[in-house]
């Protein structure tokens, strides 16, 4: 599958057919993966992808301004382009504008529906604790479902804080310890934490949480990556 990122526009060179050819093949199995309700990590790319088109053109006469030089990138962070040594010549260059005018509608199209499947997945999933959840919620346990097998994933999780250009940010580590039936953490998920605490005695109170969801999406690209980003904000709020 052609991967749906910038290099289908820096590097179109002239031929503006051929480029839209790749560009459609990419943006049809996005598309596909998305309405099997896959979001990840197509959603992501989507999402990045448009913020980076949309910062090209608005800086549009300061990468004029850099020919003959390839675009490289683009630093969303401080909405500036990144350029390479590589010489461009100016008709390459206005064919990937001419590309990216022709692309955006159809990616930002496309952001809009994954945003929709992604807020309808959300609102299908809480994250509850798992008996006293104690003051120090730094690191613990998650239990999350995968119904189409009829199991629940346990994952450890840490957060951990970084800094970058002076701004602090919270990130999330998970590594999955185990599986067990589904029935046996619905019945009795406080059992489960008591496991869990005689199996590793450094968390003698460890957080626990357990997400509810009916959804039986894709586990790894759907259900995963939305329960962990809902229990992080649930976490830091």
């Amino acid at each position: 599958m052609t991967p749906l990122d910038l290099e289908l526009f820096t590097k179109a060179g002239t031929d503006v057919e051929a480029g839209q050819y790749r560009i459609l093949a990419a943006l049809q199995a996005t598309t596909q993966n998305l309405r099997h309700s896959k979001l990840y990590p197509d959603l992501a790319n989507v999402v990045e992808l448009t913020n980076m088109l949309d910062t090209i053109v608005r800086l549009g006469e300061q990468f004029r301004t850099h020919a003959p030089r390839t675009l490289k990138g683009v630093d969303l962070e401080k909405n500036a382009l990144i350029f390479d040594t590589v010489a461009a010549d100016s008709e390459s260059v206005e064919k990937m504008f001419a590309l990216i005018t022709w692309a955006l509608p159809q990616l930002k199209a496309l952001k809009e529906e994954g945003a929709a499947m992604y807020e309808f997945v959300n609102e299908h999933m809480k994250i509850g604790e798992v008996g006293i959840v104690p003051l120090y919620r730094d690191e613990g346990y998650v239990l999350i479902p995968e119904h189409r097998v009829q199991l629940f994933h346990v994952l450890r999780y840490e957060l951990s804080l970084f800094t970058a250009e002076d701004e602090q940010y919270r990130a999330m580590r998970t590594v999955e310890i185990d599986t067990l039936n589904e029935d046996t953490v619905l019945r009795a998920p406080e059992d489960v934490k008591l496991e869990l605490v005689a199996v590793n005695k450094e968390l003698p109170n460890p957080a626990t949480f357990i997400c509810d969801t009916d959804l039986d999406f894709s586990f790894e690209a759907t259900i995963l990556p939305v329960a962990k980003r809902k229990l992080m904000r649930y976490l830091v709020s």
